[in-house]
């Protein structure tokens, strides 16, 4: 016998959650359309056993790339805890948008385990506010599918009245159709907002300076979260990725020249997609833009390599490495949290990794922290760490010995990189501290 959907319990996770998950909904509730859902990675993590701490930040970067390209937008989502994501959909009903959802979960599957149990797969759709409770509904995507087609059956039968009854009704006035506008619904009317590069601050620890500058694209949305490098293409398509590299090669060199003209002198690291080095006729079309970079630029310019496959031979690596060793001080290679990769990258001629600390902080991962440290240091690589936001996070990254240093501790994305600043772990453990207060002050 098929299973009904049913009504949660609320799980622990929905109930953390349910201040945030009641603003949404509240909001929801002037409107004719419109739902909301919480998608969890549990199933993912269980079938993939003993291997979900070493694929766990990619399957959650390829999560948010999915929820990128299949919602709306005037459609939002979050994250809440290391598993679970939030999505808000501005216009399809609790049906449509819970089938958007499974039909994600489905995907992620079949790419990482090459199926997906329709039978399996839950989504839990929020129903209702009941007191101070927030009332879930959990389907899975099996009996979903079953009861649309039921529907389609149905709605076959009798589209012919349908049609008929439409039109004979007159369109609505434009005043009328407003007013069932979402209060979310035309944020990007104007479409997407043009493409930023911005700069952080990276702390050199053995000289005790800010003096290089991470360069980033990133495509502001109103009322979302704003997309980050690899989103900021578009599509996955390589072409799209090497025009996006391109475009913030220009983009970051223009700003740099112009605050290098102004007397800033900084160092500046750019990042470059494995995607546009793969292959020998785009990896051509890039070097042929770096080498219209003038030579005295050169001595203060990184690459950083992003999105080098697990497990990329040496040979090949040493191929994408040696291509743009010409044309910059050093490049560096970003690499998982794992270090599984950092022999083979020592192989081809690296001197600088660096890797993005997982959601959780040093209370979940400190001893990886120092084991990532240590084996790049054995390697006589020069380890970076991003991610380091608390204060908790820097200290821990500066006792195991991580010399380059990036997060919301050390300095906040900005428009314009800034000169070559000196920084004593002492002044930076103060100025944390300040900012930490100011930001808990305001907010």
């Amino acid at each position: 016998m098929d299973e009904k959907p049913k009504a949660d319990k609320i799980p622990e996770q929905l109930m953390e959650a349910a201040p945030k998950l009641r603003a949404i909904f509240q909001s929801q509730r002037t409107a004719t359309a419109g739902s909301l859902h919480m998608v969890g990675l549990e199933l993912l993590k269980e079938k993939l056993g003993a291997r979900w701490p070493a694929v766990a930040g990619r399957v959650i970067q390829l999560t948010e790339r999915l929820l990128a390209q299949t919602l709306g937008p005037a459609d939002a989502w979050f994250r809440y805890g290391d598993e679970r994501f939030v999505v808000v959909f501005a216009q399809l009903g609790k049906t449509e948008a819970a089938l958007v959802c499974a039909g994600m979960v489905e995907n992620l599957q079949k790419l990482l385990l090459g199926d997906g149990d329709t039978a399996e797969i839950r989504v839990h759709s929020a129903v209702d506010q009941v007191d101070a409770h927030v009332v879930f509904q959990s389907n899975s995507l099996k009996n979903m599918l079953d009861d649309a087609a039921t529907s389609a059956t149905a709605a076959t039968n009798t589209a012919a009245a349908t049609t008929v009854a439409a039109q004979a009704v007159p369109p609505p006035a434009p005043e009328a159709a407003a007013s069932r506008v979402m209060p979310w619904m035309g944020l990007d009317a104007l479409g997407p907002a043009p493409l930023q590069v911005v700069f952080r601050p990276v702390w050199d620890r053995p000289h005790q300076t800010l003096s290089i500058h991470l360069a980033r694209a990133m495509r502001p949305r109103q009322g979302r979260l704003p997309l980050w490098g690899y989103d900021c293409a578009g599509d996955e398509s390589a072409q799209k990725i090497l025009d996006l590299d391109l475009d913030v090669l220009c983009k970051a060199l223009g700003t740099y020249m112009d605050t290098f003209s102004n007397q800033c002198r900084c160092f500046l690291a750019v990042p470059v997609h494995f995607e546009s080095l793969a292959t020998l006729a785009r990896r051509l079309e890039y070097v042929m833009a770096v080498r219209t970079i003038p030579t005295e630029f050169m001595r203060f310019l990184y690459f950083y390599v992003v999105g080098l496959p697990h497990g990329v031979p040496s040979g090949r690596a040493s191929d994408i490495i040696g291509a743009l060793k010409p044309f910059c001080r050093t490049v560096i290679a970003m690499t998982e949290f794992s270090g599984h990769d950092l022999p083979a990258l020592a192989s081809a001629g690296v001197k600088m990794v660096h890797t993005v600390l997982p959601a959780g902080g040093v209370e979940r991962w400190g001893t990886e922290i120092f084991r990532f440290a240590h084996e790049a240091q054995r390697l006589r690589l020069s380890p970076s760490m991003e991610g380091l936001d608390r204060i908790s996070d820097q200290a821990y990254a500066d006792a195991a010995g991580i010399p380059f240093q990036i997060g919301d501790a050390i300095g906040y994305w900005s428009p314009l990189p800034r000169a070559i600043q000196r920084m004593t772990a002492a002044e930076m453990a103060a100025r944390a501290k300040e900012e930490a207060f100011e930001t808990a002050r305001q907010g």
